[in-house]
């Protein structure tokens, strides 16, 4: 891992980039259920002793030269003579700073609303801060109503109700998501045993409030709201309940309340609660670690083994890396449901005696492709070298047990420091005779 730190005067300007590092931090998160936008950061400790300004900002590389953040540093102090503590955090903490003033809005677009919040926001700052919104959402309108409240409130408000994400991470700048039905399976190999299983209490029924604004001079069992220009508002209320179904009876009540966001309304109301019923009616969660490099981040759906015969497919909440060789993520799954999966169990045969075996397990209806192994076995003496006749195994998974059968030839034979060749691709020998390079077939 690496750092680059530059200063910002309408420019960027770099000051330096730093490889000496130690002590890196990062654990960025997304909320995909809607109930917050995170202000992710990293830590790092820089061996430098070069000075490092609170504003300027800091982007956090990989040795492969892949972005994973670009921060505004909000701590820069040396904790020693050579060693300087570095914190940088999202613009999403910048937006938390900004109050903005209250506004009603009627079927405006969601670039617009989102100009106002996120552009306006830096106006007159030093610090520009741009978004990218996904083209999912390029029809969207909002109506309805904003209290006087910070930039991240406003703009959590708005993501709520059009059913998207913030992603502030492994880019630059705000990205506005859809969620994302995609996934990925994380390879048993790459898993660390054993996942955590964690089963929250039921969520009985979700209860929405719904919204309507109509300018006017209430009375005085009318309740309404003012926005910053002297426009008075009369609001009505309605709510709208989701059971959950799946509930056993003895259950105590628990239901989650969606109630004073004014962006809610008869038209959108019985679409949020629907799309919520995806996160609060699935109570499982699962906390694994695994090789993770960047691959998989939050935001994004992935298929786990939990153990050696089930899966489970969920969304990342949230990843805690740890760097090494290879960084490693410790994760939690949301939205979790169980996968129908099935046993595959490739037999490696030569003359059909088993000479090995593997076992995996894969939802039902995967297709795979197996690289088959070149199997080294020592028998009555002979150190024997097998080649596969396939590439590889290959196949769609069924419920249940399924055995795929490879067979095999015999490559090499070595017996009492005489080596046969029996079976190989070709023979290439150098000169010298003191190399022998195998390619081509030969019987």
């Amino acid at each position: 891992m690496y750092i680059k730190v530059y200063t910002y005067d309408g420019l960027p300007h770099l000051i330096g980039t730093y490889t000496k590092i130690t002590n890196p931090s990062f654990d960025p998160s997304a909320d995909l259920a809607g109930a917050s936008i995170p202000i992710n950061d990293f830590q790092v400790d820089i061996h430098t002793t070069d000075a490092i300004e609170i504003g300027d900002y800091a982007e956090l590389y990989d040795d492969l030269d892949k972005l994973w953040a670009q921060y505004w540093i909000v701590y820069a102090e040396h904790i020693d003579q050579n060693t300087l503590r570095l914190r940088a955090q999202s613009e999403i903490g910048i937006l938390d700073r900004i109050s903005l003033p209250a506004i009603h809005y009627e079927a405006e677009s969601v670039t617009s609303v989102l100009d106002d919040i996120i552009v306006w926001s830096t106006l007159g700052n030093v610090i520009p801060m741009g978004y990218s919104l996904d083209s999912a959402f390029s029809g969207e309108t909002i109506t309805g109503f904003y209290p006087k409240q910070t930039a991240r409130e406003r703009l959590l408000w708005v993501t709520f109700t059009i059913g998207a994400y913030v992603k502030t991470f492994f880019n630059q700048g705000i990205e506005i998501l859809p969620i994302d039905s995609a996934e990925t399976m994380i390879p048993i190999a790459d898993t660390y045993w054993k996942p955590t299983v964690i089963y929250n209490e039921y969520v009985t029924a979700i209860r929405g409030h719904a919204y309507n604004f109509t300018i006017g001079t209430p009375q005085t069992t009318d309740t309404y709201v003012q926005d910053d220009i002297g426009n008075t508002y009369i609001v009505t209320e309605t709510t709208v309940t989701i059971r959950n179904q799946d509930v056993p009876e003895a259950a105590p009540e628990n239901i989650v309340e969606i109630e004073g966001l004014y962006l809610l309304n008869d038209s959108n109301i019985s679409g949020v609660l629907t799309r919520l019923t995806s996160w609060y009616f699935k109570r499982t969660e699962v906390d694994f670690d695994a090789v993770n490099n960047g691959q998989y981040i939050p935001g994004d759906k992935v298929l786990i083994h939990i153990d050696d015969e089930s899966m489970v497919t969920g969304y990342v909440n949230r990843a805690a890396f740890a760097f090494g060789l290879q960084a490693k993520a410790t994760m939690r799954l949301t939205g979790v449901e169980s996968v129908e999966a099935g046993i595959l169990k490739i037999l490696y045969k030569y003359n059909g005696m088993q000479i090995g075996k593997k076992v995996y397990t894969f939802p039902v209806g995967y297709s795979y492709s197996i690289t088959n192994p070149y199997i080294d076995l020592t028998m009555n003496g002979h150190r024997y070298i097998f080649r596969p006749l396939n590439e590889n195994a290959m196949g769609t998974i069924a419920a249940g047990n399924y055995t795929n059968t490879q067979n095999y030839d015999v490559a090499l034979d070595l017996h009492k420091k005489v080596l046969h060749v029996i079976s190989v691709d070709g023979i290439t020998e150098e000169q010298d005779e003191t190399t022998l390079e195998i390619t081509g077939v030969i019987e």
